[in-house]
């Protein structure tokens, strides 16, 4: 009865119904399906309905954070169609950005597995993904909003909810920092870490309040447009699998609470469910369809929307105060590296101290801040804009991997030519890390199958921007290498094992992402000791040896399994002493390669060289050749020489899709070689090439890459593949 005569009087008077009324969006969790928001959005501008207040969960918490900020539902469909989110679901930054050691641990690795050591007890990350990337974008986007006390000084006051995953407790956001109110809201547990903000641990608020109507009651609504996107409950054919059982407890969970949100709306309010049917809460490549579907939803109430509606001058009035707060980019008068959830943050001061009295510039930031997280041992690194006694700087928070300091890794690789050649390879490593404020770590890794290693570094970075490094280790490998014919896999003559221990001292300088120079002082023993073969072939060959090494290299690839853009060339001089004999070695060792795209296609352009001279005979200055996409046709390393060569260009073609978050790669492809070895460097010729090219089927899995292949050398010489690793080559 009191609406009614509200409505009567109104008209009576001649006066908009809406007069003192106070409009409260309600913006509910659902992952992808969240982006339906952006499209009640689009109608509520076209229809001239102001919005007083928004309160958000999650996703919710992510486009009523930025409407409430001023952005509008275009320049928010815009960003969220920017947004690449395979990307975005990868804590580390671009390959092509990641410090020079990463790379290399990459091409030695590819994949595998890592776990925390803490405490004496192996431990685990929080989730799967830190959100790292996710903190970044929502600080550049709420740049504008870096100096406001409170949520109720945004152009909309504004309310986020989250959950104190501690005690169960929601948390309702009404001051602080936006950008982290906002990521504590949409941490959904198992999939993004929790946070911690104001000394407490948060998840996603849709754990307590998915749609809270009852925050934004408090904030003195007196009708609501609700927006609920959650995602409805599997059907019983669905539940299949321990991970959708656990989602639907969930989401069972959120849906009683919801249901008793939703129990409390009124007359004046109203409640809009978009029609998204299967759209998951993990198809963000699909958001244009759930923004279509949000749109749809408001139209179909359309009548009921339009209750809502001013006219134009009050709505000219909402959308002057409904702007973006200006933001002229400050000079940068400090920068505080906070010390108390990091070991080494005076590294990352490092890595960022350029940014001092200059102008602030979020993309050299960001870039400076992903070069300091891509060292591997950092959960998240954050930072926000402080004024302190008139002053603008910056505040940044690393936080070190709360799974640590110190992380066990696993690694394996297989090969199998199906002609009676197998071999498999099993990678452990620990990492101490934090061992000094500056970066210090400890590596030790062993390798057990095909190839033993015993492998132990100290690596200290130093240098005003961490851009120099030194690292004393030891080295030991041992392995099998044959000697026969070059036109037959299976006809050896002899099998040797062969071991080297080094131990070496090398200084380096990385001035960015892509380069590396590095020298190295080395002194070794070489053996190579007769295991099978007629007594005319040498027991054993030994020596010890000292020598100086100097190596260039320089990485842009996007991707160590399957490159698609980038190049990287690897140089290296080294000069070693036969101590025994007084003889030496130079050896020069080149090794390039590049990847070009179109579409799903892409070719890997590359080279090989390997050439010693001098008038020793060390070991150490022989090269090898074979294996797929290594003079195809031949098994892994069969050919080796002081002199080797090799061209080549490989083709692929994922057949697989590769806009959907979890697709597996998988790829057709086909490569042409030519290479040859000689005995030295005066007997190069082009009558000893070799043409050779392989047919292969390849997956990139979480521990790199599988191929199954073929391959043919001239002559007749081939072999079948079945191997873990990558068409890439580590210079080593």
């Amino acid at each position: 009865m009191r609406h009614c005569f509200r409505l009567i009087l109104a008209l009576f008077l001649g006066i908009p119904a809406l007069a003192g009324a106070k409009t409260c969006l309600v913006l509910g969790g659902g992952g992808a399906r969240g982006a339906a928001h952006i499209g009640v959005l689009k109608v509520l501008e076209r229809e001239r309905i102001p919005i007083d207040c928004i309160a958000g969960t999650s996703m919710g918490a992510v486009v009523g954070g930025l409407y409430a900020a001023g952005y509008h539902a275009d320049d928010i469909e815009r960003v969220l169609e920017g947004i690449d989110w395979k990307d975005m679901f990868r804590d580390d930054p671009p390959r092509a950005e990641l410090p020079m050691r990463r790379k290399e641990d990459e091409l030695r690795f590819l994949g595998g597995i890592e776990l925390g050591l803490k405490d004496g007890s192996i431990a685990l990350p929080r989730g799967m993904i830190q959100g790292q990337k996710m903190q970044l974008l929502l600080r550049r986007l709420m740049l504008s909003t870096a100096t406001l006390k409170t949520f109720d000084e945004l152009p909309i006051p504004f309310r986020s909810v989250a959950t104190d995953i501690a005690d169960g407790a929601k948390v309702i956001f009404s001051d602080g920092d936006l950008a982290m109110a906002i990521r504590a809201s949409m941490s959904v547990p198992g999939a993004f870490a929790p946070v911690r903000y104001r000394g407490k641990l948060m998840v996603d608020g849709g754990v307590v309040d998915n749609v809270p109507i009852d925050v934004a009651r408090a904030l003195g609504a007196t009708r609501l447009i609700v927006v609920n996107v959650g995602e409805p409950l599997a059907s019983e054919d669905k539940l299949n699998s321990p991970f959708v059982i656990a989602n639907q407890m969930l989401t069972t969970l959120m849906k009683r609470e919801t249901d008793a949100q939703l129990a409390t709306l009124g007359p004046d309010d109203l409640l809009l469910v978009p029609d998204l049917g299967e759209f998951a809460s993990a198809d963000f490549h699909r958001a244009g369809e759930a923004v279509a579907a949000g749109m749809a939803s408001a139209e179909a109430s359309i009548a009921s929307l339009r209750r809502y509606a001013v006219d134009e001058t009050r709505y000219a009035q909402f959308q002057q105060r409904h702007q973006q707060r200006p933001f002229d980019p400050p000079l940068i008068a400090f920068l505080d590296v906070l010390r108390g959830r990091s070991r080494t943050a005076a590294y990352v001061e490092q890595r960022l101290s350029e940014n001092e009295g200059k102008v602030f510039d979020p993309d050299r930031l960001e870039k400076e801040i992903g070069l300091a997280y891509g060292d591997g041992s950092y959960e998240r690194i954050t930072y926000q804009l402080d004024e302190r006694d008139g002053q603008t700087g910056i505040t940044v928070q690393p936080v070190d991997k709360g799974w640590g300091p110190n992380f066990l890794r696993f690694g394996m690789r297989l090969s199998d030519d199906f002609a009676g050649r197998n071999s498999y390879q099993l990678i452990g490593e620990v990492n101490f890390t934090g061992l000094n404020e500056r970066g210090g770590e400890l590596r030790n890794r062993i390798e057990l199958g095909r190839i033993t290693g015993l492998h132990s570094e100290f690596y200290q970075p130093f240098g005003r921007a961490g851009q120099y490094y030194l690292a004393p280790y030891i080295d030991h490998r041992a392995y099998n290498f044959s000697l026969g014919a070059t036109t037959d896999p299976n006809d050896t003559f002899a099998i040797y094992r062969r071991s080297r221990t080094l131990s070496a001292l090398e200084l380096g300088y990385t001035p960015d992402a892509s380069w590396r120079f590095s020298g190295a002082l080395e002194y070794g023993y070489d053996e190579a000791r007769r295991r099978v073969g007629a007594s005319d072939f040498p027991r054993a060959v030994s020596g010890t040896f000292a020598g100086a090494q100097l190596r260039l290299t320089r990485d842009t690839l996007d991707n160590s399994g399957f490159p698609r853009k980038g190049s990287r060339t690897d140089i290296s001089e080294e000069y070693l002493i036969d101590t025994a004999h007084g003889t030496s070695v130079d050896v020069t060792r080149l090794s390039w390669d590049t990847a070009v795209s179109s579409g799903a296609n892409s070719w890997l352009f590359g080279a090989r060289l390997h050439s010693a001279g001098g008038d020793g005979d060390l070991l150490s200055s022989y090269g090898t050749l074979g294996g797929l996409g290594n003079l195809s046709g031949y098994t892994e390393n069969q050919l080796l020489a002081t002199q080797t060569a090799l061209g080549r260009v490989v083709y692929y073609r994922r057949l697989t899709d590769a806009t959907t978050l979890f697709s597996v790669p998988v790829y057709a492809g086909a490569s042409l070689e030519a290479g040859g070895i000689w005995d030295k460097r005066s007997a190069i010729d082009l009558d000893g090439v070799v043409g050779a090219g392989s047919l292969f089927m390849g997956v990139d899995t979480f521990l790199g890459p599988i191929f199954l292949g073929y391959g043919r050398a001239e002559g007749g010489t081939s072999s079948i593949y079945l191997s873990f690793g990558s068409l890439l080559r580590s210079g080593d």
